[in-house]
This record gives structure tokens, sequence and C-alpha cells, in this order.
């Protein structure tokens, strides 16, 4: 299944603590961005990866830039950002991607790709809590609640479509999935993801990450 992937790379640092992007830091010698690119090139079925990003930041992609990797200045918002990316988009299905996460898998892609509009989640493992004023107000139902990923995969058409009614009506969404939750009567699915898929935000982050790397290379 022929996809194009919209790979998310205008992070920020501030949580980080850092005064860079943090896609940008080097992860075992490499930038955390670059290993969620490598897998990606390593899909025969990925035609495409456009990489949006800040312009002034471009000259840190340039050398990654190829006939089957482009980039494209994102906008002020993520869901702005998702939306100039899939202009550029040629393919049929569309993956989007967090550049900050850089533990995705092939298996992981191929296991999406069987079930086009699908998300990658994982349960819920600790109590959740609705507070209000840092008073509880209940406890939701663990059994029912996902801690959703990256990648999310559509079709080309239908996330398009909804990006554009999102941008009529003012409406910002939480990830793409709820733009297609709240603008179309297509159902969203789930796909197992992994725990180890994490979202690298702050610096006990980053040492997690390393750490698993490493022990990557020791096994």
């Amino acid at each position: 299944m022929k996809y194009d992937v919209i790979l998310l790379v205008a992070g920020a640092g501030k949580r980080m603590q850092k005064a860079c992007n943090k896609v940008l830091l080097e992860l075992e010698g490499r930038p955390v961005f670059a290993y969620s690119l490598s897998c990606f090139l390593a899909d025969e079925d990925c035609r495409q990866i456009i990489l949006v990003g800040r312009a002034q930041e471009y000259e840190a992609y340039r050398s990654y830039l190829s006939d089957r990797v482009c980039f494209v200045t994102g906008g002020k918002e993520r869901q702005d950002s998702v939306r100039l990316g899939l202009i550029q988009v040629r393919s049929p299905y569309v993956m989007i991607h967090d550049g900050a996460r850089p533990f995705i898998s092939l298996e992981q892609l191929q296991a999406l790709k069987r079930k086009p509009n699908s998300i990658l989640a994982v349960p819920v493992k600790d109590t959740i809590k609705q507070v209000s004023g840092r008073k509880v107000e209940k406890t939701l139902p663990r059994d029912q609640l996902y801690q959703v990923q990256t990648p999310q995969f559509f079709e080309s058409v239908l996330l398009q479509t909804v990006h554009k009614k999102a941008i009529k009506e003012g409406y910002q969404g939480t990830d793409d999935a709820s733009l297609v939750e709240r603008f179309s009567t297509q159902t969203v699915s789930i796909v197992s993801g992994s725990y180890a898929n994490l979202k690298l935000t702050t610096p006990e982050d980053l040492l997690f990450a390393k750490s698993i790397l490493k022990a990557q290379i020791n096994r």
C-alpha cells in the first residue's frame, strides 16, 4: 500500500530545557528526527517523506533531502503544519508522524498499512482522575482509555478534506484523528503501538531514549 508521510520537525526545546529544536538534539550520534526518517526510508511503500519545519532551520535538513525527501515550511500550530504538508501529498494514503518519536518500527508501519484510517495507541496503565481546581471529580474507567501515538494513517483525500473543514470553522484538534472524528463519518481504528514509542519532551525522556538505544546496541 503506497503512501506519503508528513514528518513534523518544527518542534521546540522549551520543556526539554534546550535552546534549540528538540528534534535536532543529538541522540547517540544522530539527530532525533533522523531515526524515524531512516525507518520510513527503509519502507519500500513509502513514496515521499515531507519534512515540515521552520524556514530558518532549513539548513539543518538540507543534507537529508533527496528525490524521496522534501522540505516544506510549516505553520504557527501543528495543525497548520500538517495542512501545509498535505498540499504536497501525491499518494492515496498518508501517514503523519512526530519527528520527536524516534522509536517507530517497520513492524508498526506494516500493521498500520493493513488498516487504513487508523492510529497507533497503547492502553493507559495508570489510574486517571478527572480534576477541577485541583480537586478530583471522578475516576475515569481505565479499560476504555488509550494513549495515542504517531504515526497516524489515513486516506489522503479524507485527511485533506477534514483539514479544510477545520480551518473553515476555526477548529484546533489535538491530533489528526480528532479532525476525522469531528468532520467525517469515518471510523478511526486502533492499532497496537509500543510503550517504547515515546515522544521526547523532557530531559528525562532524552535520558530514557539514550538508555533504550544503548540496550539495543548491547544486545
